[in-house]
C-alpha cells in the first residue's frame, strides 16, 4: 500500500509502473504531462519477475524537446516500437475515473476492450495498429477531397487502398471482439458477485455497426463492412470522414434484460460493475497470457461504500489477485485487514517527494 495526502505522489509511483509495463500512463496523460515541472525529461527503469522466475528490465525515456523523443529499452535492447513492450508485462489498472466504462461514451468502453485484447494477443494489437493508421490517412484524404469538391467516383479511386486495409482490419478487430465477449463475460459473472455479493449477472453484448448476424465471422463482417461502404460512400465524402469500421462499435454492459446500465444502473450498481470489470480483466488476462497481472488500484476505497471496500480489501488481503499496488490518503481502513508487519504486505508512506517504508 502506498499512502499519502493529496498531491504527495502516489499516483506518479503506479503511472511509473504503467509506463514501464505498457510505455504510457494508465491515466491516458500524455508523455509531456508526465515530466516533472521543470524538468525537461524523465527516465525510469524497472526489474519484473515473471511467474516462471524470469526477468525483465524495462527502461524507459522521454525528453519534451523539440523535438520529443522516447526511447524503450528490455534487457538493455531497444525497441523499434513503443508496441513490442505491450503484453509482456500485464498490467491492470483501476481509478475513479475509470467509471466512464460503465457510464460514458461508448470511445470508452472501446478503448477498455482494446487495452484488454492489446495485452492478450500479439495480432490483435497489429491489427489495431495498421487499423488506426489507415483511418487516419482515410480521414485526411477524405477531408481534402471534400473541400476540393472531388468527385465521388475519382474520390473512390483515391481511397481504395486505405478502404482497403479499414474493412479488412477491421473485420477482424470486430470479430475478436465479439469472441472476446464470450470469453470474458463469465469472468465478469463470477467478480461481480464476489464485488457485490448480489446474485445479479450483468450480461455483456457486443453491437459492431448494427450488425445482428454470427458478429464472430470475420468473412459475414468483411461482407457486412463492404455493403455498408458501398451504401455511404457518398455520405463519407459529404461529410469528410470514415463511418465504417471498428471504430464504430459498441459494448453494451446491461444490469438486465435491454436495461443498459449507463441509463437505468444506479450508483452502487455502477460502482460494483465497474470494479468486477477490472477483477474480471486481471482473471482474463492471467488466463490468455499464463502470467499473473499487476493489479494497480488508484485511491479507488474513497469511491467505494463500507460493504464494497471490505470485500474488495478481503479479496486483496487473501493474495487472489497476485502483487497489487493500492494508493490512498488514508490506512485506518486497510489496518484492520491487512497486517503490514507481515513479509507478504509491505506500507509505504510519501511525503515530500519521498518515500519511506513503515
Amino acid at each position: 500500500m502506498i499512502s499519502g495526502q493529496n498531491g504527495a505522489g502516489k499516483t506518479s509511483i503506479l503511472e511509473a509502473l504503467s509506463v514501464a509495463a505498457l510505455t504510457k500512463s494508465f491515466t491516458e496523460a500524455a508523455d509531456n504531462t508526465l515530466v516533472q515541472t521543470g524538468a525537461e525529461n524523465f527516465s525510469l527503469d524497472a526489474q519484473f519477475l515473471s511467474d516462471l522466475g524470469v526477468g525483465l528490465r524495462s527502461k524507459v525515456e522521454y525528453h519534451l524537446g523539440p523535438p520529443a523523443r522516447k526511447s524503450i529499452h528490455v534487457n538493455n535492447d531497444k525497441l523499434r516500437r513503443a508496441s513490442d513492450l505491450i503484453g509482456r508485462i500485464p498490467i491492470v489498472a483501476l481509478t475513479p475515473d475509470d467509471k466512464v466504462i460503465t457510464g460514458g461514451s461508448p470511445e470508452e468502453r472501446r478503448r477498455f476492450l482494446s487495452l484488454v485484447l492489446s495485452q492478450s494477443s500479439r495480432l490483435y494489437l497489429e491489427d489495431e495498429i495498421e487499423f488506426r493508421k489507415a483511418l487516419r490517412h482515410r480521414n485526411s484524404l477524405l477531408g481534402n477531397l471534400r473541400e476540393q469538391g472531388t468527385s465521388i467516383a475519382r474520390a473512390s479511386a483515391l481511397l481504395a487502398p486505405w478502404t482497403e486495409v479499414v474493412i479488412e482490419r477491421s473485420a477482424r478487430i470486430m470479430s475478436r471482439r465479439a469472441t472476446f465477449i464470450k470469453e470474458f463475460s463469465p469472468f465478469l459473472l463470477e467478480s461481480y458477485e464476489l464485488v457485490s455479493g448480489a446474485s445479479e449477472s450483468p450480461p455483456l453484448r457486443y453491437a459492431p455497426m448494427g450488425f445482428e448476424h454470427d458478429a464472430e465471422s470475420a468473412h459475414q463482417l468483411r461482407a457486412f463492412l463492404e455493403e455498408e461502404h458501398n451504401r455511404r460512400e457518398q455520405e463519407e465524402l459529404k461529410r469528410g470522414m470514415t463511418l465504417i469500421g471498428a471504430h464504430r462499435d459498441e459494448l453494451v454492459i446491461l444490469i438486465a434484460p435491454e436495461r443498459e446500465a449507463k441509463r437505468f444502473a444506479s450508483q452502487g450498481q455502477h460502482k460494483s460493475l465497474l470494479v468486477a470489470m477490472k477483477l474480471a480483466e486481471f482473471s482474463y488476462l492471467r488466463d490468455a497470457t499464463n502470467e499473473t497481472p499487476i493489479l494497480l488500484l488508484d485511491d479507488v476505497f474513497s469511491e467505494l461504500d463500507a460493504a464494497r471496500s471490505h470485500r474488495l480489501l478481503q479479496l486483496i488481503a487473501s493474495g487472489r489477485f497476485g502483487q497489487t499496488f493500492i494508493s490512498s490518503t488514508t490506512r485506518e481502513n486497510f489496518d484492520e485487514m491487512i497486517d503490514f508487519s507481515s513479509n507478504q504486505h509491505r506500507l509505504f508512506v510519501v511525503a515530500s517527494g519521498k518515500i519511506e517504508t513503515r
